[in-house]
């Protein structure tokens, strides 16, 4: 069974089907230009070793989830997805990102085992993290962070405060829901 290899982890890869629902607008992202990065960066990893920095990766997967919170009271009508699978996918998204911090690029499939064993090849190749790194803070490549085109913005702390934000707000809305269904249920 096929499921999305990020680093050593394996995950379900359910993040995946949205690639669909935001091409067709179903689910309409906080910054319009981020669907490049997810679609191009991200989703578009069958049978192919994708990679990035960890801090764009947060970036753009903890701006998903909290678009996700944003708009999950529409989602699963626009959607055809139910509640638990958006909470679902939201948790596998924070997973994804959460699990990122531990390197400094990210490199990531989803496929069967010979997707596995490539991505494993692949991951045996690279130098260890500490190398990395180093790597990562030579002058060129922190210049090539500071040039990011806007499709692939890079400002993970950002996106993770706005994400908790958004949890916060749907935490708050499903509360004050629970609330109101008392209050009508102690009317009657």
């Amino acid at each position: 069974m096929p499921a999305l290899h990020f680093m050593q982890k394996q995950f379900k890869g359910l993040c995946l089907g949205l690639d669909e629902a935001i091409e067709s607008h179903e689910v309409q992202l906080l910054f319009a230009d981020s669907w490049y990065w997810l679609h191009y960066r991200f989703f578009n990893c069958r049978d192919a070793i994708c990679s990035e920095t960890s801090s764009a990766v947060r970036t753009h997967l903890y701006n998903l989830a909290a678009c996700l919170f944003r708009s999950f009271d529409v989602l699963p009508e626009k959607s055809g997805r139910t509640e638990t699978d958006i909470r679902a996918i939201i948790s596998e998204v924070v997973e994804i990102a959460e699990y990122s911090r531990g390197f400094p690029i990210s490199v990531w499939i989803y496929g069967d085992d010979t997707s596995k064993a490539f991505l494993d090849e692949t991951l045996a190749a690279l130098p260890p993290t500490e190398q990395m790194e180093r790597l990562m803070s030579l002058p060129h490549f922190r210049r090539l962070e500071m040039e990011r085109l806007p499709y692939a913005h890079n400002a993970d702390k950002v996106a993770l405060k706005r994400y908790r934000n958004e949890e916060a707000a749907f935490n708050k809305r499903q509360k004050n829901e629970r609330k109101s269904q008392q209050r009508k249920t102690n009317d009657t």
